[in-house]
């Protein structure tokens, strides 16, 4: 029986190679939260495209759809001009809710799908996961997918999937609007 592993779901179009990738060797158990995710109409276009790619795909996903947007400001609101310092929080926040969903349903390695976008710090991402897994105990199991992202597009459009056209924070939107 293969050992199961949690995947922090960031969109379902980051899910595909992240399933394709790990379903070989591990039991997939995605698991959704996003709190950074604004406005709220494209926090429910990606969860139901993560959905999709889920049911897809066969594998099982966890919803977390606490919309904790307030907590996530509050967080973040601060060093919002610092993207690099922004994005380490919220990585932050959504990896530690993944360890303690994967901690208290006993899945001993976690994951994130963040690790299939060529716009995320993965360096920041393995350093945090690291972090959180060995307070928790657990094993985070650092990737890096990013070779697969014009495959990964080209299957997304074949599957006519919402694609994203930022990160998913108000933040990131108004920087690929160039807007300061």
């Amino acid at each position: 029986m293969k050992e199961k592993i949690l995947i922090h779901v960031c969109c379902g179009i980051c899910a595909i190679k992240t399933i394709e990738f790990l379903r070989a060797e591990y039991q997939i158990v995605g698991y959704w939260y996003n709190p950074n995710i604004q406005p709220y109409a494209e926090y429910r276009m990606r969860v139901q495209t993560a959905g999709y790619v889920f049911q897809r795909s066969g594998e099982k996903i966890e919803w977390n759809l606490n919309y904790d947007v307030i907590d996530w400001l509050n967080l973040t609101l601060s060093v919002a001009k610092d993207k690099a310092r922004r994005c380490a929080i919220c990585y932050e926040m959504r990896l530690e809710a993944a360890a303690q969903f994967a901690r208290n349903a006993g899945i001993k390695i976690f994951t994130t799908t963040m690790f299939s976008s060529i716009h995320q710090d993965i360096e920041t991402i393995k350093k945090k996961g690291v972090s959180i897994a060995k307070k928790h105990n657990l094993q985070f199991l650092p990737l890096d997918l990013r070779q697969y992202q014009q495959e990964t597009k080209n299957i997304a459009l074949k599957w006519h999937l919402y694609r994203q056209r930022y990160c998913g924070c108000l933040f990131s939107e108004l920087e690929r609007e160039n807007i300061k």
